[in-house]
C-alpha cells in the first residue's frame, strides 16, 4: 500500500475524523440495502462518517465511506476549520471563506505530476470491470445500484478550455457502461452538448472516491468559467495534483481512490433510474438518459468508494447542501448590495433548495421583498425554489421554531405573500406533472413571504415577551450547574 500523504489525500481525511470522534468502521453489513438503511439512519442523526469493510459477496478491502459530511464538525474538517458549532455560524465561516477564494483562486492552478496512488491498478479496454467494488441498492425502489452517488465528473469546455466539476449521479448497468443524469441546465449538460454538437463524443473523467473537499466543489455554485479544482486548491492553499488522462487528457487528481476515462456520444442513450432523490421522492422516474462508456479504469490498493446517497431528507447529502447554498445566497445577496442581511439558512427538509429563509435588519421600506427576490432568483438560490421567506434580525432563520413563531405572528396571508410564476426549476421537482416534463414546462412557482415586522411600525409593534439576552447571560452564568451537558 501506498505510503504518499497529501493534503487531499482521503485517508489522511479518514485519520483525522477518527482522531476526533467522527468516524466509525463497519463490518460485515450487505451492500444491497442494508448499507443505505444505516446510512440513512446515521445521516438522520448527523453522526459522525461510517467506513464499511468486509462487505457481503466482496473482499476485504474494497470499501464504501459515507456520512462524511453530515454535521459541522465533519464538514469544518473538510474545508479546514474547527470550533463552529451552529448553523449560522458555520453558514457565516464558509461565506466568509468563499468570499477570499474567489480572489485567489487563480494561485492554484492544477500541478500536473507524472502518477500517484490513483494508478496503483490500471485496468484498460475489455478488462474494466466495475462490478469489482461494492455498489450499493441505496433504496428500495431504486432501478439499480448507483456507483455515484458521491461522485463527481470533470468535463473540459471545448470553446474555452474551462475545467469544470459537478456532481451527477451514475447507475452502474454493466462492467463497463454507466447510467449518466444531468438534470438540464447544469454545466456538465452543457458542455457535453457543445461536443455532441460537433459530431464528436464527449470525453469525461469520472471520480468514485476522494477527499470529500472535492464532492464539496462539485455541488456547489461556482461561478462559470472557474475551476472547482482551483477552488479546491485555495481552500486548502495548496494546488490540487494531477495527472494528464492517457486517454481524454481531462485532470485526475493523483490522490483518489476510483477514477475512470471514458465517452459519452451522441444519441447513444438507455433506460436510467429510477433513483430516490434529494426531494425525497422518485420524481424523476425511469427515463432514456445518455450514457458513458468506460474506456480505462485507475484505482488504489484497498480502495474507498465514497457515498452520498439523496433520499427523503435529511439524508446523507444534505446537511452540506444547505451549508454551501445557504452561504452562497448570503453571498449573492452581498454582491447585490443589500444591506443589512444578518443570515440565511436553505433548510434540509426542503432538500437544501425549496425553502429559503434569510433574516434582515430591515433599513428601508421594501427592504424585505428585494432581499426575498434576490435570494430565490440568483443562481444559488434560483433552481427549485418554491419558498422565500423574510424575518427580522431577531430569529435564527435555521431554527424552525423561530421561524414558524414568526411566520404566525409577524405576516398576514393576504398582504404579506406574493407568487412569482414560470420560474426555473427542473424535472425531479415532484410537482411537476409527466405532460409538463414531455412539453419542456420545467417550471414553478415561488411564494415570497414577509414575516418580518411591518416596516412602518418598527418602533410600535408589540414588544416580544422574553427577558432580555443580558439578563439570560447572567442568570445563566450564575446557574450553571443547572444546563451542563449530561
Amino acid at each position: 500500500m501506498s505510503t504518499r500523504t497529501s493534503t487531499f489525500d482521503l485517508r489522511a481525511w479518514l485519520t483525522q475524523a477518527e482522531a476526533i470522534g467522527q468516524l466509525r468502521r463497519i463490518d460485515a453489513v450487505d451492500p444491497k440495502l442494508e448499507l443505505g438503511v444505516l446510512t440513512d439512519l446515521n445521516a438522520k442523526r448527523s453522526g459522525p462518517a461510517f467506513l464499511f469493510d468486509h462487505l457481503v459477496g466482496y473482499p476485504p478491502g474494497f470499501r464504501v465511506l459515507t456520512g462524511s459530511m453530515l454535521n459541522a464538525v465533519t464538514l469544518g474538517l473538510t474545508m479546514g476549520f474547527a470550533g463552529v458549532a451552529g448553523n449560522i455560524e458555520v453558514v457565516d465561516r464558509v461565506s466568509e471563506m468563499l468570499r477570499g477564494v474567489e480572489r485567489k483562486a487563480d494561485r492554484y492552478p492544477l500541478e500536473y505530476v507524472a502518477g500517484g496512488p490513483v494508478m496503483e491498478n490500471v485496468v484498460t479496454g475489455e478488462a474494466v470491470d466495475l462490478t469489482i467494488f461494492p455498489t450499493p441498492l441505496w433504496h428500495e425502489g431504486d432501478g439499480g445500484p448507483y456507483i455515484g452517488t458521491g461522485s463527481w465528473q470533470i468535463h473540459q469546455d471545448p470553446d474555452t478550455g474551462w475545467i469544470n466539476v459537478g456532481t451527477y449521479r451514475n447507475q452502474l448497468l454493466a462492467k463497463n457502461l454507466l447510467g449518466n443524469y444531468i438534470s438540464p441546465g447544469h454545466h456538465g449538460s452543457l458542455i457535453r452538448q457543445k461536443y455532441w454538437d460537433r459530431g464528436k463524443p464527449c470525453p469525461v473523467v469520472v471520480c468514485f472516491g476522494a477527499h470529500p473537499l472535492f464532492l464539496l466543489m462539485g455541488s456547489s455554485d461556482v461561478p462559470a468559467e472557474v475551476s472547482e479544482l482551483s477552488w479546491a486548491g485555495a481552500i486548502a492553499g495548496a494546488a490540487v495534483p494531477v495527472l494528464k488522462g492517457p486517454l481524454t487528457g481531462l485532470p485526475i487528481p493523483v490522490d483518489a481512490e476510483i477514477v475512470v476515462e471514458g465517452f459519452a456520444y451522441a444519441g447513444d442513450q438507455t433506460m436510467e433510474g429510477p433513483l430516490g432523490e434529494f426531494t425525497g421522492y422518485y420524481a424523476g422516474g425511469k427515463s432514456l438518459e445518455p450514457v458513458i462508456h468506460v474506456k480505462a479504469l485507475y484505482y488504489r490498493n484497498d480502495p474507498i468508494l465514497l457515498g452520498s446517497p439523496p433520499c427523503r431528507p435529511p439524508d446523507d447529502f444534505s446537511y452540506q447542501f444547505s451549508v454551501m447554498r445557504s452561504a452562497a445566497i448570503k453571498e449573492s445577496l452581498r454582491r447585490a448590495g443589500i444591506p443589512g442581511v444578518r443570515g440565511a439558512w436553505v433548510a434540509e427538509a426542503g432538500g437544501g433548495r425549496m425553502w429559503i429563509v434569510v433574516s434582515i435588519a430591515q433599513k428601508y421600506a421594501g427592504h424585505a421583498s428585494q432581499t426575498a427576490a434576490v435570494a430565490c432568483n440568483c443562481q444559488a438560490g434560483g433552481l427549485m425554489a418554491r419558498y422565500c421567506i423574510i424575518v427580522d434580525d431577531d430569529i435564527d432563520p435555521s431554527n424552525n421554531d423561530d421561524v414558524i413563531w414568526a411566520l404566525s405572528t409577524r405576516s398576514d396571508p393576504a398582504t404579506t405573500i406574493d407568487v412569482l410564476r414560470e420560474c426555473w426549476s427542473n424535472p425531479l421537482d415532484p410537482m411537476i406533472t409527466d405532460e409538463d416534463k414531455a412539453a419542456h414546462r420545467l417550471w414553478n412557482s415561488r411564494a415570497i413571504i414577509r414575516a418580518c415586522k411591518p416596516f412602518d411600525r418598527l418602533a410600535t409593534f408589540a414588544p416580544v415577551a422574553e427577558a432580555s439576552p443580558g439578563l439570560v447571560a447572567a442568570t445563566k452564568a450564575k446557574w450553571a450547574s443547572l444546563f451542563e451537558q449530561r
